[in-house]
């Protein structure tokens, strides 16, 4: 199955008018009977019809916006939407259950699957009641998602998970991309920009044992062809799910700056066309910077401009996206 099958399916049992519960069922591949519903009041939910030999031990679950019950009459486990302004990320959520489960044929392990996923995906589906971000927040974000996104459509399926982990911009590490031989500090700029401000001494500190790069990615505003973060977000999204990679790793990091699924539509009015990513290497001890090593114990909490003109000599690739 495929998530775009959803909705289409979402579509045809929402026509006409019933009582009850409308259920359809996901397909005929899957081992368990997984079904997805419709209330009468329009709820989505997904429903696994449980074997007549097992009846799993759990309570039921009732979360924010999202609720797991357990009918042990009908054996069957319902899964219900509450808020219907997250029906795209319940497609999700379904389509990551329908992947964990769909090949598996013992009950107690298949629903052992699904109580998992529901508990880890419970937390997106609360809203999140922070300040918002400034635009320039918003704008650097965005530039580590497109290096994110330039990343991964150079990755294998098994690497997926390990390139989601190594993006630590959102934790305010040291650095926004933290790997086992190399970390990328990412700077996002407009294209007419000059310079790059470096707001710590850790930012461009080398690990020892590991190179440092620079990575700028230069961007420009356009409100009509341009990307915003949920675009991004979502082309990303969309290829995580086709290499069956875990999309709540992306969904975590993305919460450590209060964006949501819900929320990320509060910033379509910031859009970019990210031009080209030209990366510096940092390694040299010639390297001109300000880090932690080099200053007084005295001084701290760093702030400055890099001229970029001063740094072409350490140049090292230029690639226009």
């Amino acid at each position: 199955m495929k998530i775009e099958e959803l909705e289409l399916k979402w579509q045809l049992i929402s026509t006409g008018q019933w009582t009850g519960i409308k259920s359809l069922r996901i397909d005929s591949e899957s081992i368990p009977d997984l079904f997805i519903g419709l209330s009468a009041e329009l709820k989505r939910g997904l429903i696994l019809k449980l074997p007549g030999n097992y009846l799993p031990d759990f309570q039921s679950s009732v979360k924010q916006n999202l609720s797991l019950e357990l009918f042990p009459d009908t054996r069957w486990v319902v899964l219900t939407l509450l808020d219907e302004q997250y029906i795209d990320l319940f497609d999700d959520l379904i389509f990551s259950i329908y992947n964990k489960i769909s090949n598996i044929s013992e009950a107690s392990v298949y629903v052992s699957e699904l109580l998992k996923t529901y508990h880890k995906w419970s937390e997106f589906f609360q809203e999140n009641q922070g300040n918002g971000l400034t635009d320039d927040a918003v704008k650097g974000i965005f530039g580590e998602l497109v290096v994110l996104n330039d990343i991964l459509k150079s990755t294998g399926s098994g690497e997926i998970n390990d390139v989601l982990n190594s993006w630590k911009g959102p934790y305010d590490t040291g650095q926004d991309f933290i790997g086992e031989h190399k970390n990328i500090e990412v700077k996002t700029k407009l294209n007419s920009a000059a310079h790059v401000r470096i707001s710590s001494e850790f930012q461009l500190q080398p690990e020892p044992g590991k190179e440092l790069d620079l990575l700028i990615v230069n961007i420009n505003p356009d409100p009509l062809d341009g990307n915003s973060l949920k675009d991004l977000v979502l082309i990303i999204r969309d290829y995580v799910v086709s290499k069956l990679g875990d999309y709540t790793i992306l969904l975590k990091s993305l919460s450590q700056k209060g964006l949501t699924i819900r929320n990320l539509e509060n910033y379509d009015h910031l859009k970019f066309i990210a031009l080209n990513m030209v990366t510096y290497s940092c390694t040299d001890d010639d390297f001109p910077r300000l880090i932690r090593t080099n200053l007084p114990d005295a001084i701290n909490t760093v702030s400055y401009k890099l001229n970029l003109t001063a740094i072409q000599p350490y140049l090292i690739y230029d690639k226009t996206l």
